[in-house]
Order: C-alpha cells, then structure tokens, then sequence
C-alpha cells in the first residue's frame, strides 16, 4: 500500500522529507516534513486506506478534537482528503512505538514499564469519563516519547454501549478482550489489553504466545482460555498486577482507581495473592465450535452463518434465533433475511421488518439497508421513500456499500430526496471504489449519458 500512498503524498505541495514508519491493513503511518505559514515543522501523518465508514472517521475525527485540550494526547491538526485517503497530521512525539522500542533495545526496565502504566492511566481516565473506550490497546499503538508515551490510533474507538459496533471483533485479535465474544466492550476490556501489553513491556513476548499465531479462531481461544505464559518470569508484584488485569472476568479487573492505588503501594486484593493458577495452552482441533458450545455469542453467530453457506437452513435459523433472544444485532438482521425470503420459514414480511429494525436501534448499517428495502419497495409496508432514504443514507455513512449505490440512485432519481447529481456522483464513486458491482455499472451509464 505504501507504494500506492507515496506518489500521493508527494504530490501534496506542503510535504517533504517524507518517510514511512509503520504500515498496517487500514492505515500507514509517515514521518513528514510539513511547511506552514508559520514555518516548517515535523509531522506524524496517518494515511487512512479505506474511508467507505464516514460515520467512524467522523467519529474519530471530533473524538481527536477534543482530546487536543488535554497534555495526555498527540496533538491532532488536521484531517485532508486526497482521493480515496484521508490523511491526519499530528505533533511528531517520538520516533518509535512500544513494540519497535522493545524490538530494537529489549524489554523495559520495572521503572519504565511503571511509568508506562502511569502514561496510560492518565489517558484512560480521560477518555473514560467520556464514555467511550480505546478498544485496540497493543505494543504497536503506544508511540514513546522522551518524556512520556502516548495512546494513538483512536480507528476503533467507540462508545461503551453494547451496540453493533461491540459486535464486530475489531483491532487486533491478539490482544482482544474475551467479552468481545458476547458483543461486549467496556471500560475493563481497556484495562485487559493494557495488561497484556504491559507483559509484553517487561517479557518482550506475547502474553499468550500469539505474536507468530495467524489463525484467528486460536487467538480468540486462548483470550477465553488461556493464562498467563511464564508467570514466574515476571517481577512478584508486576505478576500480581498483570494476573488481576487480564482476569477472563471482566467485573473482576481493577479500575482505573485501582490502578492508581498500585502505583503508589502495589496493593492487589487478597484473592489476588492467593491465586491459584492451572496452566492452560491447549488448543481444541474447532475452537469456534468448542466456544459456541460456551454459548458465546460471536462463535454461534459464526456457526450459523457456516450451516446457513453449506444449505442446513434449518439448524442456522436455530442457531441465529439463539444469538437473537439476546439482542445480538448481526443474527437479528440474518433472521430477518430468513423471513424475508420464507426459508426456512413462512415468508413474512411483518417479521423481516421487525428483526430488521431491532438490529437497526442498535446500529447495524446492514439492517438499515434491508428495513430500507422493504419501505422503498412497499414490500409488506406501504411504500415510504422519504423514511427509505433515511435508512439508505444511515448504513451508507456507515460503510455499507449497497446502501451506499441505493442512496446514490435516490439522489440521482429524485426520490425521498431533491435530485443531487452531485451526491449520486460522490456515493457511486465511494461504493465503486471498494467493489460494489452495481455501482460500477450505474457509473458507467452515467458516463455513456454524458
């Protein structure tokens, strides 16, 4: 992705001396000469790859805003528009991350690794109070600086409500907390993968092992299973700490007070200096069947979508009502799909409209987009096209890109909406760049029309 980023920043007339730092799926990260009215300074520049969820950009954007205020937090610019990109500018602050630091130097000495921790509670205490959690805490997202290490890529974070955006496992699964499992992220799912990066700080290797790990249904396993590797090898009250911090229990995690209390005297409860730990590093030959069995939310989801692909409509629709009685959004919006079609149902459309618009309270773009459906086409509703745009431009800001290729033709007809060639242009633009085939198509008569 870098060498298709490059040519770009290049081109951009107030950028120089530009450098890559850190590459990932959804964003790289340079270091960039910028020049200002106010002279020339040293920039980190997040490149953002795929901007189809605007809502989420958005999101991070005003999120970013207002942690300007506090001393906790990089300094955030700027956020520019190039094309398919969007590009933040931040204070440069440190040349390297935790995990680059530790991969280059070795681990963190214990009066390092406790200021770190300091660091990170004074930033989670922050965001916190806002109601929102970082929800991808690891090595590669602490930038340490000189004086003192920063939380950065705030991509994934979102408030802590269980809502769709909880559901999806998003960041990084090697550090994810085992609640995510049941569409749940709070507060204490910080504080778990904190203790996990703080193992790494003082260990330099992954809590659980999983830094060579590639197969995603063993990582999710060993954050619901797994405990701590080499517990021995850690300082006696760091092993007291990190051992209370990842507990599988999220009610059971210190606080952020808590924490505070350790750094001043290492106070753990007593249950804590009495554990009793069976070690654990087994992996079953299914891991997602073994944790549907647990009745965890994500992995039956998962096994319903695999029976529902090999034909067993039956045992899916079982399997998705499961997840539905409690209020898991993505089976919600799949039972509607189910009733819609009358397989392996009676078809109704009353029922379809009513999964859907349950997974739509709790944010699901593809429920929107469905519930959209049925009112533009009156399909067991009397047609609403007004309420029909509604949906299609709430999934469409939400990264959905059938929504993205409806809104586009409402704006582009006139329906539900004044007539916008220029939205339709914008939308069709977005959703064909990402693979929506239908967008394609209508861009292309577009170009024969004119």
């Amino acid at each position: 992705m870098s060498d298709e980023v490059l040519p770009i920043l290049e081109q951009q007339p107030d950028l120089s001396k530009i450098k890559l730092i850190s590459q990932g799926s959804t964003a790289s990260v340079y270091k960039v000469k910028q020049t200002t009215e106010n002279g020339e300074r040293k920039q980190f520049l997040r490149v953002m790859h795929d901007i189809r969820n605007y809502q989420a950009i958005k999101r991070e954007k005003d999120l970013l805003h207002y942690l300007n205020q506090f001393p906790e937090f990089i300094h955030f610019n700027e956020i520019r528009k190039v094309g398919y990109y969007y590009l933040q500018f931040f204070d440069f602050s440190g040349k390297r991350n935790l995990e680059q630091i530790i991969a280059k130097k070795g681990v963190l000495s214990v009066k390092a690794t406790k200021q770190l921790l300091a660091d990170m509670v004074a930033v989670l205490e922050r965001v916190h109070y806002l109601g929102f959690v970082h929800g991808d805490i690891k090595p590669s997202n602490i930038v340490m600086g000189k004086k003192q290490s920063y939380l950065v890529d705030w991509s994934d974070s979102i408030p802590s409500l269980s809502s769709y955006d909880s559901e999806r496992i998003a960041g990084d699964n090697k550090y994810c907390p085992p609640e995510r499992l049941n569409g749940r992220l709070e507060e204490s799912g910080d504080i778990y993968s904190l203790g996990c990066t703080l193992y790494y700080a003082l260990i330099g290797k992954h809590i659980y092992r999983l830094n060579k790990e590639k197969n995603t249904d063993k990582q999710l396993w060993a954050h619901a299973h797994h405990t701590v590797h080499k517990m021995n090898k850690l300082p006696i009250f760091w092993r007291y700490l990190i051992f209370w911090m990842t507990q599988k229990d999220p009610t059971k995690r210190p606080t952020l007070v808590e924490l505070k209390t350790w750094l001043e005297d290492f106070t753990v409860p007593d249950w804590v200096r009495k554990m009793s730990v069976r070690v654990d590093k087994s992996y079953p030959a299914d891991p997602m069947t073994v944790l549907a069995d647990e009745h965890y939310l994500y992995p039956i989801f998962k096994k319903a979508l695999a029976y529902e692909e090999a034909g067993d409509l039956d045992i899916a629709f079982n399997l998705y009502e499961n997840c539905a009685f409690r209020d898991y959004s993505r089976a919600e919006n799949n039972l509607g799909l189910m009733y819609e079609k009358g397989e392996p149902v009676k078809q109704s459309y009353a029922m379809a409209a009513n999964m859907y618009h349950q997974a739509f309270e709790k944010g699901n773009p593809y429920a929107a987009y469905n519930l959209a459906r049925l009112f533009e086409q009156g399909l067991g509703m009397p047609v609403n096209l007004d309420y029909a745009f509604k949906l299609y431009r709430f999934a469409a800001m939400r990264g959905n890109l059938e929504a993205q290729n409806a809104l586009a033709m409402m704006y582009m007809d006139g329906r539900g909406t004044p007539t916008n060639m220029t939205q339709a242009r914008s939308w069709l633009g977005i959703a064909a760049q990402y693979g929506n085939t239908a967008a394609k198509k209508n861009i292309r008569s577009l170009l024969k029309e004119a």
